[in-house]
Protein backbone atom coordinates (compact mmCIF):
# COMPACT_ATOMS: atom_id res chain seq x y z
CA UNK A 1 0.00 0.00 0.00
CA UNK A 2 1.55 3.48 -0.56
CA UNK A 3 0.45 6.36 1.91
CA UNK A 4 -1.33 9.47 0.19
CA UNK A 5 0.13 12.55 0.37
CA UNK A 6 -2.22 14.80 2.10
CA UNK A 7 -5.26 14.47 4.09
CA UNK A 8 -4.64 10.79 6.18
CA UNK A 9 -4.66 11.52 9.35
CA UNK A 10 -7.37 13.08 11.62
CA UNK A 11 -4.90 16.08 12.54
CA UNK A 12 -4.61 17.15 16.50
CA UNK A 13 -8.01 16.62 17.66
CA UNK A 14 -7.87 12.90 17.68
CA UNK A 15 -4.19 13.30 19.15
CA UNK A 16 -6.21 15.38 22.17
CA UNK A 17 -8.63 12.57 22.56
CA UNK A 18 -5.92 10.14 22.77
CA UNK A 19 -4.33 12.86 26.02
CA UNK A 20 -7.33 13.14 27.26
CA UNK A 21 -7.49 9.01 27.53
CA UNK A 22 -4.15 9.01 29.11
CA UNK A 23 -5.33 11.83 31.87
CA UNK A 24 -8.05 9.43 32.77
CA UNK A 25 -5.96 6.13 32.80
CA UNK A 26 -2.87 7.84 34.38
CA UNK A 27 -5.55 9.81 37.04
CA UNK A 28 -3.88 9.76 40.95
CA UNK A 29 -1.08 7.32 39.54
CA UNK A 30 2.24 7.96 40.82
CA UNK A 31 4.34 8.61 38.28
CA UNK A 32 8.60 8.77 38.34
CA UNK A 33 10.92 9.86 35.46
CA UNK A 34 14.22 8.05 35.69
CA UNK A 35 17.09 9.96 34.13
CA UNK A 36 16.56 13.38 33.85
CA UNK A 37 18.97 13.71 30.39
CA UNK A 38 17.74 15.81 27.58
CA UNK A 39 14.59 13.05 27.35
CA UNK A 40 13.75 12.49 30.77
CA UNK A 41 13.35 16.62 30.66
CA UNK A 42 11.25 16.49 27.29
CA UNK A 43 8.75 13.93 29.46
CA UNK A 44 8.81 16.02 32.28
CA UNK A 45 7.72 19.32 29.83
CA UNK A 46 5.26 17.19 28.08
CA UNK A 47 3.92 15.89 31.29
CA UNK A 48 3.68 19.25 33.38
CA UNK A 49 2.20 21.25 30.68
CA UNK A 50 -0.77 18.31 30.75
CA UNK A 51 -1.07 18.97 34.34
CA UNK A 52 0.13 15.63 35.77
CA UNK A 53 2.32 15.14 38.74
CA UNK A 54 5.36 13.11 38.77
CA UNK A 55 9.13 13.13 40.29
CA UNK A 56 12.91 13.17 38.35
CA UNK A 57 15.13 10.49 39.78
CA UNK A 58 18.74 11.20 38.41
CA UNK A 59 21.75 9.40 39.76
CA UNK A 60 24.22 12.00 38.48
CA UNK A 61 24.85 14.94 41.27
CA UNK A 62 22.46 17.10 39.42
CA UNK A 63 21.14 17.99 36.16
CA UNK A 64 21.19 21.09 33.52
CA UNK A 65 18.73 23.98 33.84
CA UNK A 66 15.40 23.91 33.18
CA UNK A 67 14.23 27.17 33.43
CA UNK A 68 11.05 26.82 32.05
CA UNK A 69 9.93 24.24 34.85
CA UNK A 70 12.52 25.12 37.45
CA UNK A 71 10.73 25.12 41.02
CA UNK A 72 7.93 23.29 39.96
CA UNK A 73 9.48 19.83 39.79
CA UNK A 74 11.11 17.25 42.61
CA UNK A 75 14.50 16.07 41.29
CA UNK A 76 16.12 13.76 43.94
CA UNK A 77 19.73 13.31 42.20
CA UNK A 78 22.64 10.85 43.06
CA UNK A 79 22.78 7.53 44.28
CA UNK A 80 18.85 5.54 43.13
CA UNK A 81 16.85 5.07 46.04
CA UNK A 82 14.53 1.95 46.02
CA UNK A 83 11.36 3.50 47.55
CA UNK A 84 10.96 5.98 45.02
CA UNK A 85 10.93 3.25 42.94
CA UNK A 86 8.40 0.97 45.18
CA UNK A 87 5.88 3.84 45.40
CA UNK A 88 5.46 4.89 41.78
CA UNK A 89 3.01 3.06 39.84
CA UNK A 90 4.23 4.05 36.44
CA UNK A 91 8.46 4.11 35.19
CA UNK A 92 9.04 6.46 32.44
CA UNK A 93 12.75 5.45 32.14
CA UNK A 94 15.30 7.20 30.10
CA UNK A 95 17.45 5.93 27.42
CA UNK A 96 20.66 6.51 29.42
CA UNK A 97 19.04 4.13 32.18
CA UNK A 98 19.01 -0.12 31.47
CA UNK A 99 16.02 -1.49 31.88
CA UNK A 100 18.15 -4.16 33.50
CA UNK A 101 18.69 -2.35 36.46
CA UNK A 102 17.41 -4.04 39.57
CA UNK A 103 14.55 -1.43 40.41
CA UNK A 104 13.48 -1.37 37.21
CA UNK A 105 13.49 -5.22 36.58
CA UNK A 106 11.75 -5.18 40.28
CA UNK A 107 8.98 -3.14 39.22
CA UNK A 108 8.24 -5.03 35.67
CA UNK A 109 8.30 -7.86 37.96
CA UNK A 110 5.67 -6.45 39.89
CA UNK A 111 3.30 -5.74 37.17
CA UNK A 112 3.94 -1.99 36.97
CA UNK A 113 4.13 0.11 33.70
CA UNK A 114 7.62 0.81 32.40
CA UNK A 115 7.96 2.78 29.44
CA UNK A 116 10.08 4.90 27.73
CA UNK A 117 9.03 8.76 25.52
CA UNK A 118 9.13 6.53 22.37
CA UNK A 119 6.16 4.50 23.42
CA UNK A 120 4.62 7.07 24.82
CA UNK A 121 4.65 9.02 22.20
CA UNK A 122 3.35 6.51 19.88
CA UNK A 123 0.28 6.22 22.57
CA UNK A 124 -1.05 10.04 21.63
CA UNK A 125 -0.50 9.86 17.46
CA UNK A 126 -1.76 7.76 14.64
CA UNK A 127 0.29 9.80 12.17
CA UNK A 128 2.18 7.00 10.12
CA UNK A 129 5.71 6.89 11.61
CA UNK A 130 8.70 6.12 9.74
CA UNK A 131 10.97 4.07 11.62
CA UNK A 132 15.03 4.09 11.46
CA UNK A 133 17.62 2.30 13.39
CA UNK A 134 20.66 0.50 12.42
CA UNK A 135 24.36 0.41 14.23
CA UNK A 136 25.29 3.23 11.83
CA UNK A 137 23.89 5.75 9.53
CA UNK A 138 20.67 6.51 11.33
CA UNK A 139 21.00 10.06 11.47
CA UNK A 140 21.98 10.56 8.19
CA UNK A 141 19.11 8.39 6.84
CA UNK A 142 16.94 10.18 9.12
CA UNK A 143 17.83 13.21 7.83
CA UNK A 144 17.57 12.77 4.26
CA UNK A 145 14.46 11.16 4.52
CA UNK A 146 13.22 14.32 6.25
CA UNK A 147 14.77 16.63 3.27
CA UNK A 148 13.18 14.47 0.31
CA UNK A 149 9.40 13.75 1.64
CA UNK A 150 9.83 17.58 2.99
CA UNK A 151 10.79 18.99 -0.62
CA UNK A 152 7.81 16.46 -2.20
CA UNK A 153 4.96 18.13 -0.38
CA UNK A 154 4.72 15.88 2.70
CA UNK A 155 5.09 17.87 6.32
CA UNK A 156 7.48 15.44 7.73
CA UNK A 157 8.83 16.14 11.04
CA UNK A 158 12.41 14.43 12.31
CA UNK A 159 13.50 13.80 15.50
CA UNK A 160 13.64 10.83 18.08
CA UNK A 161 17.54 10.28 18.70
CA UNK A 162 18.56 13.43 16.95
CA UNK A 163 17.58 16.71 17.37
CA UNK A 164 14.39 16.97 18.92
CA UNK A 165 12.75 14.28 21.34
CA UNK A 166 9.48 13.05 19.85
CA UNK A 167 7.66 14.37 22.30
CA UNK A 168 8.49 17.55 21.10
CA UNK A 169 7.18 17.01 17.90
CA UNK A 170 3.31 16.86 18.91
CA UNK A 171 2.32 20.08 17.97
CA UNK A 172 -1.48 21.93 17.57
CA UNK A 173 -1.48 20.19 13.79
CA UNK A 174 -0.14 17.05 12.55
CA UNK A 175 1.96 16.57 9.76
CA UNK A 176 1.72 13.56 7.18
CA UNK A 177 4.57 11.49 8.70
CA UNK A 178 7.03 11.70 11.70
CA UNK A 179 10.51 10.96 10.63
CA UNK A 180 12.44 9.01 13.78
CA UNK A 181 15.48 7.90 14.48
CA UNK A 182 15.52 5.40 17.20
CA UNK A 183 18.63 4.21 19.05
CA UNK A 184 18.38 0.67 21.00
CA UNK A 185 18.26 1.95 24.21
CA UNK A 186 14.79 3.70 23.42
CA UNK A 187 13.95 0.46 21.87
CA UNK A 188 14.11 -1.61 25.48
CA UNK A 189 11.29 0.64 26.40
CA UNK A 190 8.57 0.88 23.32
CA UNK A 191 6.58 -2.45 23.50
CA UNK A 192 4.76 -1.69 20.56
CA UNK A 193 6.11 0.60 18.02
CA UNK A 194 3.08 0.30 15.25
CA UNK A 195 5.76 1.90 12.09
CA UNK A 196 4.28 2.91 9.15
CA UNK A 197 7.36 1.66 8.04
CA UNK A 198 10.62 0.44 9.75
CA UNK A 199 14.56 -0.83 9.10
CA UNK A 200 17.45 -1.99 10.63
CA UNK A 201 20.25 -0.10 8.35
CA UNK A 202 23.08 -2.71 9.70
CA UNK A 203 24.14 -4.48 12.38
CA UNK A 204 27.33 -4.48 14.11
CA UNK A 205 28.84 -4.86 17.84
CA UNK A 206 27.71 -1.52 20.07
CA UNK A 207 27.04 -0.98 23.46
CA UNK A 208 28.46 -4.10 24.30
CA UNK A 209 29.11 -2.74 27.79
CA UNK A 210 25.11 -2.85 28.36
CA UNK A 211 24.02 -6.05 26.68
CA UNK A 212 24.61 -9.55 27.72
CA UNK A 213 25.73 -10.50 23.91
CA UNK A 214 25.35 -9.68 20.65
CA UNK A 215 22.66 -11.18 19.74
CA UNK A 216 20.76 -9.48 23.21
CA UNK A 217 21.67 -6.30 21.23
CA UNK A 218 20.25 -7.51 18.24
CA UNK A 219 16.65 -8.82 19.76
CA UNK A 220 16.18 -5.09 21.42
CA UNK A 221 17.28 -3.53 17.15
CA UNK A 222 14.20 -6.38 15.80
CA UNK A 223 11.59 -4.50 17.95
CA UNK A 224 11.71 -1.69 15.31
CA UNK A 225 9.63 -4.21 13.04
CA UNK A 226 6.69 -5.07 16.16
CA UNK A 227 3.31 -4.02 14.33
CA UNK A 228 5.01 -2.65 11.42
CA UNK A 229 3.03 -2.42 8.02
CA UNK A 230 6.26 -2.36 5.53
CA UNK A 231 9.70 -3.48 5.93
CA UNK A 232 12.88 -2.06 4.66
CA UNK A 233 15.41 -4.98 3.85
CA UNK A 234 19.28 -4.40 3.61
CA UNK A 235 20.23 -7.50 1.62
CA UNK A 236 23.98 -6.93 2.21
CA UNK A 237 23.50 -7.07 5.74
CA UNK A 238 23.17 -10.90 6.57
CA UNK A 239 22.02 -10.51 10.14
CA UNK A 240 19.44 -7.75 9.34
CA UNK A 241 18.47 -10.41 6.39
CA UNK A 242 17.92 -13.24 8.89
CA UNK A 243 15.70 -11.17 11.51
CA UNK A 244 13.35 -10.01 8.86
CA UNK A 245 13.07 -13.81 7.38
CA UNK A 246 10.12 -14.38 9.01
CA UNK A 247 8.26 -11.38 9.31
CA UNK A 248 5.28 -11.68 6.38
CA UNK A 249 4.69 -7.45 5.67
CA UNK A 250 5.53 -5.73 2.55
CA UNK A 251 9.09 -5.34 1.87
CA UNK A 252 11.08 -3.45 0.39
CA UNK A 253 14.32 -4.66 -0.46
CA UNK A 254 17.75 -3.06 -1.58
CA UNK A 255 21.78 -3.46 -1.92
CA UNK A 256 24.57 -2.30 -4.02
CA UNK A 257 25.12 -4.69 -6.82
CA UNK A 258 22.06 -5.77 -8.94
CA UNK A 259 20.78 -8.73 -7.79
CA UNK A 260 17.55 -11.05 -8.54
CA UNK A 261 14.32 -9.75 -7.09
CA UNK A 262 15.98 -6.58 -5.34
CA UNK A 263 14.09 -3.15 -5.41
CA UNK A 264 16.96 -0.97 -5.13
CA UNK A 265 20.67 -1.45 -6.30
CA UNK A 266 23.40 0.52 -8.25
CA UNK A 267 24.71 -0.46 -11.49
CA UNK A 268 26.42 1.77 -14.61
CA UNK A 269 23.69 3.60 -16.73
CA UNK A 270 25.57 5.28 -20.00
CA UNK A 271 28.79 5.53 -18.13
CA UNK A 272 27.34 6.99 -14.86
CA UNK A 273 26.64 4.84 -11.60
CA UNK A 274 23.07 5.48 -11.63
CA UNK A 275 20.25 4.20 -8.80
CA UNK A 276 18.29 1.46 -10.12
CA UNK A 277 14.43 0.80 -8.93
CA UNK A 278 12.34 -2.17 -10.14
CA UNK A 279 14.90 -2.70 -13.01
CA UNK A 280 14.76 0.83 -14.80
CA UNK A 281 17.26 3.77 -13.66
CA UNK A 282 16.12 6.05 -11.18
CA UNK A 283 18.61 9.11 -10.59
CA UNK A 284 22.15 9.64 -11.50
CA UNK A 285 24.23 9.52 -8.04
CA UNK A 286 27.60 10.01 -9.90
CA UNK A 287 27.97 13.92 -8.65
CA UNK A 288 27.19 12.85 -4.44
CA UNK A 289 28.80 15.25 -1.96
CA UNK A 290 28.86 12.34 0.40
CA UNK A 291 31.74 9.84 0.07
CA UNK A 292 31.82 5.93 0.75
CA UNK A 293 30.22 2.88 -0.04
CA UNK A 294 28.12 3.25 2.97
CA UNK A 295 27.00 6.16 2.36
CA UNK A 296 25.39 4.74 -1.17
CA UNK A 297 23.91 2.27 1.08
CA UNK A 298 22.77 5.39 3.44
CA UNK A 299 20.80 6.37 -0.33
CA UNK A 300 19.20 3.23 -1.37
CA UNK A 301 17.98 2.75 2.33
CA UNK A 302 16.38 6.28 1.70
CA UNK A 303 14.79 5.85 -1.34
CA UNK A 304 13.52 2.17 0.03
CA UNK A 305 11.86 4.08 2.82
CA UNK A 306 10.19 7.12 0.47
CA UNK A 307 9.14 4.59 -2.26
CA UNK A 308 6.05 3.24 0.50
CA UNK A 309 4.96 7.62 0.15
CA UNK A 310 3.11 8.59 -3.14
CA UNK A 311 5.93 10.51 -4.46
CA UNK A 312 7.91 10.85 -7.57
CA UNK A 313 11.31 9.17 -6.54
CA UNK A 314 12.54 10.81 -9.79
CA UNK A 315 12.38 14.12 -8.69
CA UNK A 316 14.68 13.09 -5.78
CA UNK A 317 18.04 13.65 -7.48
CA UNK A 318 18.22 17.15 -6.34
CA UNK A 319 18.32 16.60 -2.70
CA UNK A 320 20.39 14.18 -2.71
CA UNK A 321 23.20 15.03 -4.73
CA UNK A 322 23.06 18.45 -3.15
CA UNK A 323 23.03 16.69 0.50
CA UNK A 324 26.61 17.47 2.03
CA UNK A 325 25.97 15.08 4.88
CA UNK A 326 26.04 15.80 8.73
CA UNK A 327 29.14 17.21 11.08
CA UNK A 328 31.05 14.37 12.32
CA UNK A 329 29.90 11.79 9.83
CA UNK A 330 33.11 11.14 7.45
CA UNK A 331 33.10 15.22 7.14
CA UNK A 332 36.37 16.61 5.14
CA UNK A 333 37.36 19.28 7.11
CA UNK A 334 40.48 20.31 5.30
CA UNK A 335 42.22 19.68 1.79
CA UNK A 336 45.09 21.61 2.55
CA UNK A 337 47.78 20.46 0.13
CA UNK A 338 45.81 17.68 -1.56
CA UNK A 339 45.83 16.04 1.97
CA UNK A 340 42.31 15.07 3.11
CA UNK A 341 41.85 15.13 7.12
CA UNK A 342 38.63 13.35 7.64
CA UNK A 343 36.69 14.12 10.38
CA UNK A 344 34.55 11.13 11.65
CA UNK A 345 34.01 11.53 15.25
CA UNK A 346 30.28 9.95 15.36
CA UNK A 347 32.56 6.23 14.77
CA UNK A 348 31.36 5.12 18.27
CA UNK A 349 31.74 1.78 17.17
CA UNK A 350 33.86 -0.49 15.41
CA UNK A 351 30.94 -1.30 12.54
CA UNK A 352 31.45 2.63 11.77
CA UNK A 353 35.01 2.45 11.39
CA UNK A 354 34.84 -0.62 8.92
CA UNK A 355 32.39 1.36 6.87
CA UNK A 356 34.33 4.31 6.63
CA UNK A 357 37.24 2.30 6.05
CA UNK A 358 35.44 0.52 2.40
CA UNK A 359 34.70 4.04 1.89
CA UNK A 360 38.51 5.16 1.80
CA UNK A 361 40.28 1.72 0.46
CA UNK A 362 41.94 3.37 -2.29
CA UNK A 363 43.42 5.80 -0.79
CA UNK A 364 46.95 5.91 0.91
CA UNK A 365 45.44 6.56 4.46
CA UNK A 366 46.38 7.00 8.24
CA UNK A 367 43.75 5.71 10.81
CA UNK A 368 42.87 7.42 14.24
CA UNK A 369 41.50 5.07 16.77
CA UNK A 370 40.93 5.48 20.63
CA UNK A 371 38.58 6.17 23.50
CA UNK A 372 36.00 3.67 25.27
CA UNK A 373 35.99 0.27 23.71
CA UNK A 374 32.70 -0.60 25.43
CA UNK A 375 33.45 -4.04 25.39
CA UNK A 376 33.95 -4.56 22.34
CA UNK A 377 36.26 -7.33 19.65
CA UNK A 378 38.60 -5.66 17.77
CA UNK A 379 39.43 -8.53 15.99
CA UNK A 380 36.66 -7.45 13.51
CA UNK A 381 38.63 -4.70 12.63
CA UNK A 382 41.58 -6.65 10.92
CA UNK A 383 39.87 -7.43 8.03
CA UNK A 384 39.39 -4.00 7.20
CA UNK A 385 43.47 -2.86 8.22
CA UNK A 386 43.84 -3.02 4.18
CA UNK A 387 47.63 -2.22 2.66
CA UNK A 388 46.61 1.03 1.98
CA UNK A 389 46.86 2.31 5.62
CA UNK A 390 50.46 3.78 6.27
CA UNK A 391 49.47 4.31 9.63
CA UNK A 392 47.16 3.39 12.42
CA UNK A 393 47.38 5.56 15.49
CA UNK A 394 45.91 5.03 18.78
CA UNK A 395 45.18 7.09 21.59
CA UNK A 396 42.73 7.17 25.10
CA UNK A 397 41.41 4.88 27.57
CA UNK A 398 41.69 1.59 25.29
CA UNK A 399 44.75 2.28 23.31
CA UNK A 400 46.28 -0.53 25.32
CA UNK A 401 43.51 -3.35 24.61
CA UNK A 402 42.78 -1.99 20.63
CA UNK A 403 47.27 -2.03 20.17
CA UNK A 404 47.41 -5.49 21.80
CA UNK A 405 44.51 -6.94 19.35
CA UNK A 406 45.81 -5.26 16.05
CA UNK A 407 49.36 -5.47 16.08
CA UNK A 408 50.15 -8.27 14.63
CA UNK A 409 48.72 -7.47 11.31
CA UNK A 410 50.80 -8.48 8.96
CA UNK A 411 52.87 -4.56 7.53
CA UNK A 412 50.43 -2.61 10.13
CA UNK A 413 52.99 0.20 11.23
CA UNK A 414 50.95 0.60 15.08
CA UNK A 415 52.09 3.55 17.30
CA UNK A 416 50.22 4.75 20.48
CA UNK A 417 50.11 8.34 22.15
CA UNK A 418 47.89 9.90 25.09
CA UNK A 419 45.79 11.89 23.28
CA UNK A 420 43.90 13.02 20.51
CA UNK A 421 46.61 16.24 19.90
CA UNK A 422 49.29 14.23 19.52
CA UNK A 423 47.91 11.99 17.09
CA UNK A 424 47.55 14.68 14.81
CA UNK A 425 51.00 16.26 15.71
CA UNK A 426 52.90 12.85 15.39
CA UNK A 427 50.88 12.43 11.39
CA UNK A 428 51.18 16.06 9.98
CA UNK A 429 54.98 15.96 9.28
CA UNK A 430 54.29 12.50 7.20
CA UNK A 431 51.31 13.62 5.23
CA UNK A 432 52.11 14.08 1.82
CA UNK A 433 49.91 14.78 -1.77
CA UNK A 434 46.56 12.60 -2.28
CA UNK A 435 46.94 11.17 1.55
CA UNK A 436 44.01 10.68 3.80
CA UNK A 437 44.00 11.42 7.12
CA UNK A 438 40.96 9.49 8.89
CA UNK A 439 39.84 10.52 12.33
CA UNK A 440 37.06 7.26 12.93
CA UNK A 441 37.46 6.02 16.43
CA UNK A 442 35.75 3.06 16.95
CA UNK A 443 34.79 4.28 20.59
CA UNK A 444 33.33 5.97 23.05
CA UNK A 445 34.30 9.51 23.26
CA UNK A 446 33.68 9.66 27.21
CA UNK A 447 37.36 9.14 28.78
CA UNK A 448 38.64 12.78 27.05
CA UNK A 449 35.49 14.31 25.93
CA UNK A 450 32.05 15.16 27.10
CA UNK A 451 30.29 13.56 23.66
CA UNK A 452 31.42 12.45 19.88
CA UNK A 453 30.28 15.88 19.03
CA UNK A 454 32.90 17.59 21.77
CA UNK A 455 35.43 14.93 20.57
CA UNK A 456 34.77 16.32 16.96
CA UNK A 457 35.24 19.52 17.46
CA UNK A 458 38.30 19.06 19.24
CA UNK A 459 39.78 17.26 16.10
CA UNK A 460 38.75 20.23 13.44
CA UNK A 461 40.22 22.63 15.93
CA UNK A 462 43.16 21.04 16.08
CA UNK A 463 43.32 20.52 12.31
CA UNK A 464 42.80 24.49 11.96
CA UNK A 465 45.43 25.03 14.33
CA UNK A 466 48.12 22.77 12.88
CA UNK A 467 47.50 22.28 9.13
CA UNK A 468 45.41 25.00 8.21
CA UNK A 469 47.46 28.00 10.22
Amino acid sequence: MMLATKGLNLGSDKTEMKISKLKSQWKDKSILIVGGGLTGLSCARFLKKQGFDFIIVDSRSSVISITDIKNKIEIICGEFQEHYFNSADILIVSPGVSVKHPYIQQALQQGKQVLGDVALFCMLTDTPIIAITGSNGKSTVTTLVGEILNSSGLEARVGGNIGVPCLELLADTEPDCYVLELSSFQLETTPNLDAYVSVILNLSEDHMDRYDSFADYCSVKQKVFKNTQNLVVNTDDQRTVELTASIDVNKITFGLENKAGLNFYIDTNNGSEWVYHDGQPLIDISNIKIAGQHNKLNILAVLSLCSVFDIELSKTEKVINHFTGLEHRSQVISTKKSVRWINDSKATNIGATCAALKGFSDSPLYLILGGQSKGQDFSELIPFLAKNIKQVIIFGEDAELIFNTIKSVAGLSVTKVQTLEESVQFIEPYVVKNDVVLFSPACASFDQFDNYVDRGQSFISIVQDRVEA
